[in-house]
């Protein structure tokens, strides 16, 4: 059981039934001599909640009549990983870095819109870098496959905490794999892909995947008239001598994509 405070604040107005997936089901919650009963024999003080409330940028466990954060520090990549409730799908934060753009827009509409540029999807997608596999689950309910590359262990640990990427694990049209898609993109002979949405974290997290020899890869393996989704970010906003954007289009260019386009927090880009 999951609990945010949002629905912690349900629960200290009087609410009786909330929701304990982060929003896709509801349950029902007895107040009952001072104590919210949950399911599973699960208890929790108004306390506890208070503590939910002031945590407001993370998810909890409700287990042993108490809340865990649901979170994860590893040593082996010096990174504190999160699963962080928004007005819709949660998004996980690495280190103060969150995932998606939920200044200005939630997980659900980002990733709609990140699909939107290289829609419609059909045939076999890659998607380079799985996260909590949104973009691998929406771009399946058309692709007829998706492979999808997560090279982190821990955050597929949060993947398999989090409600709203169960559907990596068992949706028959999902090729989930833990591994390096810079290194595993070769293992594609010719044109195989349809189209390829790559969102990769930023530059200074993982250069080999803004790499010339990336994109050439990227290029080999899409079919002719094949689209590229790139998302960027808007790293350059608060420096205006930095335009990441004008490097990718020419390395783009160069590896022989042609209809290089400016989008939202990205760039598109055409196979001829």
């Amino acid at each position: 059981m999951i609990i945010s405070y949002k629905e912690a604040k349900r629960l200290l107005l009087g609410s009786k039934e909330i929701s304990l997936d982060l929003g896709l089901t509801r349950t029902r919650v007895i107040f009952k001599d001072d104590k919210y009963f949950f399911p599973e024999n699960q208890t929790l003080t108004k306390q506890d909640l208070k503590k939910v409330i002031k945590k407001d940028k993370i998810c909890f466990f409700i287990e042993e009549n108490t809340i865990v954060p649901i979170s994860i520090f590893s040593e082996e990549t010096n990174k504190y990983y999160k699963l962080v409730p928004t007005i819709n799908w949660p998004t996980i934060e690495l280190s103060g870095i969150r995932m998606h753009v939920t200044s200005s827009m939630a997980p659900k509409e980002d990733t709609e819109k990140k699909i939107s540029f290289v829609f419609p999807l059909q045939g076999n997608i890659l998607d380079t870098c799985t996260g909590l596999g949104y973009t691998a689950i929406m771009a399946s309910r058309t692709a007829d496959m998706v492979y999808t590359y997560e090279i982190d262990s821990n955050v597929i640990e949060i993947q398999k905490i989090n409600p709203y990427s169960k559907e990596l694990f068992n949706n028959p049209k999902i090729k989930r794999h833990n591994a390096n898609c810079f290194e595993r993109i070769k293992d594609f002979k010719g044109c195989f892909f349809d189209a390829i949405i790559h969102d990769p974290p930023r530059l200074t997290l993982a250069t080999t995947l803004y790499s010339q020899d990336f994109y050439n890869d990227l290029f080999k393996i899409l079919k002719s008239e094949g689209k590229l989704y790139h998302y960027t970010g808007d790293p350059g906003s608060k420096n205006r001598s930095m335009d990441i954007r004008s490097g990718i289009s020419k390395r783009l260019e160069k590896s022989g994509f042609v209809n290089i386009k400016r989008v939202f927090n990205g760039l598109t880009a055409l196979k001829p």
